[in-house]
């Protein structure tokens, strides 16, 4: 038996993801129980085939950073490194941004897997705790540096006013 515990306390995060584990694996006992500091979704496999799990597990985890992180993420890089724009222009940023991502991602999926093998790879290492704000703080600079690039794409397109 294989045993992954995902932490957060984000309750919309949380309902997601146990939405989606009922919904799309077998073989697996879900718990939910709050210790400390963090509410935990514990997650037992009782299956055979491990690799399938941890291949599934890649591809939640990444659906709930691409769909609960990554806005907030565009967003920081648009603040930090072109603070000098107006709101207004790095708002049109980052709607050019996720424009570029969706037309990408539509084609090549690209930035989808390289997320996938990241959270892969983490639970390749034996870790059994996954912190999904540490992990995303910490843990995704190929990731990163992937969104970045987009920013910065889109930036070039909207001075240069072909958005």
């Amino acid at each position: 038996m294989k045993s992954i515990c995902l932490k957060t306390n984000n309750d919309e995060i949380i309902s997601c993801m146990i939405r989606k584990l009922e919904d799309e694996f077998e073989d697996i006992i879900i718990s939910s129980n709050q210790f400390k500091i963090y509410k935990n979704v514990i997650v037992h496999y009782i299956g055979e085939n491990e690799k399938s799990f941890r291949l599934k597990i890649a591809e939640l985890i990444s659906y709930i950073i691409e769909n609960f992180y990554e806005e907030q993420i565009l967003d920081k890089i648009i603040d930090e490194n072109y603070c000098y724009f107006e709101t207004f222009e790095r708002d049109v940023i980052l709607k050019i941004s996720e424009k570029i991502i969706e037309l990408q991602e539509t084609s090549f999926k690209y930035k989808n897997e390289i997320l996938k093998g990241l959270v892969y790879e983490y639970f390749l290492d034996d870790n059994k705790i996954m912190i999904l704000d540490g992990f995303v703080n910490f843990r995704l600079k190929p990731y990163l540096e992937v969104l970045d690039y987009v920013v910065d794409t889109s930036v070039t397109n909207f001075v240069l006013g072909l958005q």
